[in-house]
């Protein structure tokens, strides 16, 4: 009989038709193949949990990340990792929104929405429109103190949030 996994129920062997009862391979082929599938069915009973960011394995989060969509960097620590894997559904309907830029900056790196100003241009143009020159999006955050290594992190969350078309510029800033 095949070891019982801590997490998982145990393996119930795979019953054979009469006729096999007594054939030695065919019940150990059959018990190797019940061995096989057991952890399946105790995985498919978990899948809630392992599909849930908070609550799945640190080893399935990789896998989380590509099948959400979520942007994470990779010096980012675990707690930073599962919340852009929570928020990714968030953000795929509202990206590109100057909210959903602060909210990102928020739950990932603890930015508060005081501390980021965002100046942007907006305004729709149409046909042989074009906006006037110089037009820019603007992210500064400021901090107490001015860090250099919030200047890489800031200048990646807005790319990632700025239309394609639309140039941006970032700017740490210290002080109140």
């Amino acid at each position: 009989m095949p070891k019982k996994h801590q997490d998982a129920p145990a393996v119930e062997p795979v019953r054979l038709p009469a006729v096999y009862a007594h054939d030695q391979v065919t019940r150990a082929f059959a018990d190797g193949v019940g061995a096989a599938i057991g952890p399946v069915g105790g995985l498919l009973d978990r899948l809630e949990e392992v599909l849930d960011p908070w609550r799945a394995p640190p080893a399935f989060l990789d896998w989380l990340v590509r099948i959400t969509g979520a942007r994470v960097e990779t010096d980012w620590d675990e707690r930073q990792r599962r919340t852009a894997i929570a928020l990714a559904p968030w953000l795929a309907a509202h990206r590109g929104r100057p909210y959903a830029l602060r909210r990102e900056a928020e739950e990932i790196y603890g930015w508060v929405p005081k501390q980021l100003h965002i100046s942007d241009p907006g305004g729709v143009y149409e046909g042989n429109e074009k906006p006037p020159p110089g037009r820019m999006l603007t992210v500064t955050l400021q901090l107490p103190d001015r860090r250099e290594d919030f200047e890489l992190p800031l200048f990646r969350l807005v790319a990632a949030h700025c239309p394609a078309h639309l140039p941006f510029k970032t700017e740490v800033t210290g002080g109140a």
